[in-house]
C-alpha cells in the first residue's frame, strides 16, 4: 500500500476542525441551555410543561417549544404559545444569538424584549406605554403586540425599525396621532392599528414611501380629516379598512387605481359627495362596505356591480330612495354578502331579487323603510344563511317560500306589519338558530311544530296577537338560550314548567294570561340571567327554589296575585340588580341582606301586608304586633282551641253523675288540634301581661263568668293549674322559632296527659 502524505494531512486537519467545532458547539449549547433555564426559573408554569420537559439530562433541542438549527444545533425558534405562563421576560433570552423567531402569544407576560427578528406578544396583558427602546430592535421584521392593554402614544422610535415588514398594535388603548414617519418605513407590508383611540389626520404623503404595503387597517379609531388621495399610490394594497372613524370630505377617486384591492371598508364615517365610478375599476374586489354614510348623494354607480369577483356588498344608497340598482347586481355571480341596512331606500322589495346570485348567503336590508309584501322569489336562494328584513313596514303574511331556504340559520322579520298566522313552512327550517318575529300583527296559535326545531337558540315571538296555550313541545328545545313570548294572549300549558331548559339565559312570558302557581323547577335554571313573568294572573307563593338562580340579574314578578313571604333565599342572588314584585298580595318582612339594600320602594309598592325599613315607604316590622289578621289566626287558633278543650272538659265534668264517673272526652277531639292554627308567643305575652295569674284568670272570666269562681268553686286550684299547663303548652307550640316550636303531635300527647291529671285531681279533692 502506497503512503499518501496528502491524505494523511487532510485527516489531521479534519480531526482538528472537528475538535474545535465540537468544543465551540458544546460551549454554545451550554449558553443556550443556560439562557432557557434562566427563563424557566423566572416564570410561573402552572401546568408544569417546562418543569417536566426542560431538564438538564435532555438535549435542549428536544425541549418543548424549542427548535434548533440542523447544522450547528443552536436554538433558532422558541414557541411557547397558550401555556398560561406568567411573569417577566428575562433579558437572558438575548443570549440566544441564533434566535430568529420568538412566539409567546396567549400567555400573561410583561416585560421587555431585545435583539429579535420576530416578536409575537399578542393576546397577553402587557400594559403601560410602548417602551421607546423597542425602536432599537433594528433587525425585527414582525412586531406583533396587538390585543394587550398598552396605553399612551405610539413611540416615535418605531421609525428606526428599518427592516419592519409587519406592525400590529391593534386592539389596545393607544391614543394621539399616528407618527407620520411610520409611513416612511419602505419595507412595511402590513399595518394593524385598528380598535384604539388614535386621532388626528393622516399624512398627505401616506403612500409615497410604501410600495410594498398590502394591508392597512385603521378602523375603529377617532381619525379625522380627508382620506389622502395618495392612497392610490399603494399599488400593492389588498385590504383597506378605515370604517368607524370621523373621516370627512369625499372618497378619493384615486382608490380606483388599487386594482389588487380585495377588501374596501369605508363605512360609518362623515364622508360626503358621490361614490366615485372609479371603484368599478377594482377588478379583484370581493368585499365592499360604504354603509352608514348619510351625507352621500347621487346614485350607486352601476359599474360597481359589474365586478364579477364581488361577494360582499354593504352600501349606502345615496338619497335616491329606490331599488333600481338591485338589477345590476345580477352580474355579480359570486355575490355572497349583501347589506344595505339603515338606508332610507323606501319602496317595495322587487321581485327580480330572485335573480341575484344563487351563492348569496347573507342578505341584510334592516331599517330601510321597505313596504309591501315579501316577494315569493325570496325562496330562490338555496345557499341563504341569514335573511334580515327587520324594522321596516312590510305587510301581508309570511310567504311559504321561506320554507325553501333549507340552510337558513337566522331569520329576522321583526318590527314590521306582518299579519296572519305564523307560516308552518318555517318549521321546515331544521338548521335555524335564530327566529325573530317580534312586534308584528301575527295572530293564531304558537305552532307546536316549533318544538321540533331543536337547533333553535333564540326564539322571539313577542308583541303580536298570538292566542293559544303555550305548546308543551317547546320543552323539546333543550339548547334554547333566549325565549320571549311576551305581550300576547297566551295561556297555560307547559307555561312555567321550564325546569328542563338548562341552557336558558332569558325567559320572558310577561303580559299574557298565565294563571296558576310558579313551578319550583324554575329554580333549577342556574344559567338564567333574566326572568320576566309580570302582568299575568299568577298566584301562590314565590318559590323558595328561586334562591338557586345564581346567575340571575333581572327578575320581574309584578302585577300578579302572588301571596306569602318574599323568600330569604333570594338574598343569595349576588348579581340581581333589577327586582320588581309590586302590585301583588305579598306579606311579611322584606329580606334585608344580599342584593335587597339596593332596591327602592318601587320594587315593593302596592303589597299592603309587606313591612320593612322606612326608605321603602312601608310600615316597620315589629315582633309584638299583628302583621295582619290572618297571620294572627295562624298562630292563635291552636291555643284558643286548647282553652276550648278545657271548657268542654269542665262543662262535661260539671254534668257528670258522680265523682267516680270518668269524664267522657273523645280522643278525636284532641286529634283535631293537628289542623288548628297558632297565635304567636309575642301576641300571647301581650294579651296576658307577661302570663300573670290575674291575666290568665281574666281570660277565663271573659269566656264564662260562672265557670271559675274563687268564692264558691271547690275545684278552683285544680282548674287554674290545668289552665296554666294548657297555656304553657300553647306557648311551646306557637313560638316564633321553628327550631324551638313543639311539634303538634307532641302537643296532642301532652294534652292527653293534662286531661288525665285534671281528672285525677278532681277525683281526689
Amino acid at each position: 500500500m502506497n503512503y499518501n502524505p496528502c491524505f494523511h494531512l487532510l485527516c489531521i486537519l479534519w480531526i482538528q476542525c472537528f475538535t474545535v467545532c465540537f468544543v465551540i458547539s458544546v460551549g454554545n449549547f451550554t449558553t443556550d441551555q443556560f439562557a432557557l433555564v434562566q427563563f424557566k426559573d423566572r416564570v410561573s408554569d402552572p401546568q408544569n410543561v417546562l418543569a417536566n420537559s426542560w431538564k438538564a439530562s435532555t438535549s435542549v433541542c428536544k425541549w418543548v417549544g424549542v427548535s434548533c438549527g440542523v447544522i450547528h444545533e443552536r436554538v433558532v425558534a422558541l414557541n411557547l404559545t397558550n401555556l398560561n405562563l406568567t411573569g417577566t421576560i428575562p433579558p437572558h433570552l438575548g443570549n440566544l444569538s441564533f434566535l430568529h423567531s420568538l412566539d409567546l402569544s396567549s400567555n400573561h407576560f410583561y416585560g421587555q424584549l431585545h435583539r429579535l427578528r420576530v416578536v409575537r406578544l399578542s393576546y397577553n396583558r402587557l400594559n403601560g406605554e410602548i417602551p421607546s427602546w423597542i425602536g432599537d430592535l433594528h433587525r425585527v421584521k414582525m412586531l406583533e403586540m396587538g390585543s394587550n392593554n398598552f396605553t399612551g402614544t405610539i413611540t416615535q422610535t418605531l421609525v428606526n425599525m428599518s427592516n419592519l415588514e409587519m406592525l400590529d398594535l391593534g386592539f389596545n388603548q393607544l391614543f394621539g396621532q399616528i407618527p407620520s414617519l411610520i409611513f416612511k418605513i419602505t419595507s412595511l407590508k402590513e399595518i394593524y392599528l385598528q380598535d384604539n383611540s388614535l386621532s388626528g389626520s393622516l399624512a398627505e404623503d401616506l403612500c409615497h414611501h410604501l410600495p410594498n404595503l398590502e394591508v392597512l387597517r385603521l378602523a375603529v379609531n377617532k381619525l379625522s380629516g380627508n382620506i389622502p388621495s395618495s392612497v392610490g399610490k399603494c399599488s400593492s394594497l389588498q385590504i383597506l379598512e378605515l370604517y368607524m372613524n370621523n373621516f370627512s370630505e369625499t372618497i378619493p377617486r384615486s382608490i380606483g387605481n388599487l386594482t389588487r384591492l380585495t377588501k374596501l371598508h369605508l363605512g360609518a364615517n362623515n364622508l360626503k359627495g358621490e361614490i366615485p365610478e372609479e371603484i368599478g375599476n377594482l377588478i379583484s374586489l370581493k368585499e365592499l362596505a360604504i354603509n352608514k354614510v348619510k351625507n352621500l348623494r347621487g346614485q350607486i354607480p352601476t359599474c360597481i356591480f359589474n365586478i364579477s369577483s364581488l361577494d360582499y356588498n354593504k352600501l349606502s344608497e345615496p338619497a335616491t330612495h329606490e331599488w333600481s340598482f338591485l338589477s345590476s347586481l345580477t352580474n355579480c355571480r359570486n355575490l355572497k354578502h349583501f347589506d344595505v341596512s339603515e338606508n332610507p331606500l323606501k319602496g317595495v322589495l322587487p321581485t327580480y331579487i330572485g335573480n341575484l346570485s344563487k351563492t348569496l348567503a347573507k342578505f341584510y336590508a334592516y331599517d330601510c323603510e321597505l313596504k309591501g309584501n315579501i316577494p315569493m322569489e325570496i325562496g330562490n336562494f338555496s345557499s341563504m344563511l341569514i335573511l334580515s328584513l327587520g324594522n321596516n313596514r312590510l305587510s301581508g303574511s309570511i310567504p311559504t317560500a321561506i320554507g325553501g331556504l333549507r340552510n337558513l340559520q337566522g331569520l329576522d322579520l321583526s318590527s314590521n306589519k306582518l299579519g296572519g298566522p305564523i307560516s308552518e313552512s318555517i318549521c321546515g327550517l331544521e338548521r335555524l338558530d335564530s327566529l325573530y318575529l317580534s312586534s308584528n300583527e301575527l295572530h293564531g296559535p304558537v305552532l307546536a311544530c316549533l318544538g321540533d326545531m331543536t337547533s333553535l337558540r333564540y326564539l322571539y315571538l313577542d308583541s303580536n296577537k298570538l292566542s293559544s296555550a303555550i305548546p308543551s313541545t317547546l320543552l323539546n328545545l333543550k339548547d334554547i338560550l333566549e325565549l320571549d313570548l311576551s305581550s300576547n294572549y297566551l295561556n297555560n300549558s307547559f307555561a312555567l314548567e321550564v325546569g328542563d331548559l338548562r341552557s336558558l339565559l332569558l325567559l320572558n312570558l310577561s303580559r299574557n294570561l298565565l294563571t296558576g302557581d310558579i313551578s319550583s323547577t324554575v329554580g333549577g335554571l342556574q344559567t338564567l340571567v333574566s326572568l320576566d313573568l309580570s302582568n299575568n294572573k299568577l298566584h301562590g307563593h314565590i318559590p323558595e327554589s328561586f334562591g338557586g338562580l345564581i346567575s340571575l340579574e333581572f327578575l320581574d314578578l309584578s302585577n300578579n296575585n302572588l301571596s306569602g313571604l318574599i323568600p330569604k333565599s333570594l338574598e343569595k342572588l349576588l348579581y340581581l340588580d333589577h327586582f320588581d314584585v309590586s302590585f301583588n298580595r305579598l306579606e311579611g318582612e322584606i329580606p334585608t341582606k344580599g342584593c335587597f339594600p339596593n332596591f327602592s320602594s318601587t320594587s315593593f309598592m302596592n303589597n299592603s301586608a309587606l313591612c320593612g325599613p322606612p326608605r321603602l315607604l312601608l310600615p316597620p316590622c315589629k315582633n309584638n304586633i299583628h302583621k295582619n289578621p290572618l297571620h294572627a289566626l295562624r298562630y292563635g287558633l291552636p291555643s284558643i282551641g286548647a282553652v276550648i278543650v278545657l271548657i268542654v272538659l269542665t262543662i262535661m265534668y260539671r254534668k257528670r253523675p258522680s265523682r267516680s264517673t270518668t269524664l267522657p272526652i273523645k280522643d278525636d277531639l284532641l286529634s283535631d288540634l293537628k289542623t288548628w292554627r297558632r297565635i304567636s308567643h309575642a301576641q300571647l305575652s301581650q294579651a296576658t301581661g307577661g302570663f300573670e295569674e290575674s291575666s290568665l284568670l281574666g281570660m277565663i272570666d271573659i269566656v264564662d263568668v260562672d265557670l271559675v269562681r274563687r268564692d264558691q268553686d271547690e275545684y278552683f286550684v285544680v282548674k287554674a293549674n290545668c289552665i296554666s299547663s294548657i297555656m304553657e303548652l300553647a306557648l311551646d307550640g306557637s313560638t316564633e322559632s321553628a327550631e324551638e316550636r313543639k311539634d303538634m303531635k307532641d302537643v296532642v300527647v301532652e294534652l292527653k296527659k293534662i286531661k288525665q291529671r285534671f281528672l285525677n285531681s278532681i277525683d281526689h279533692v
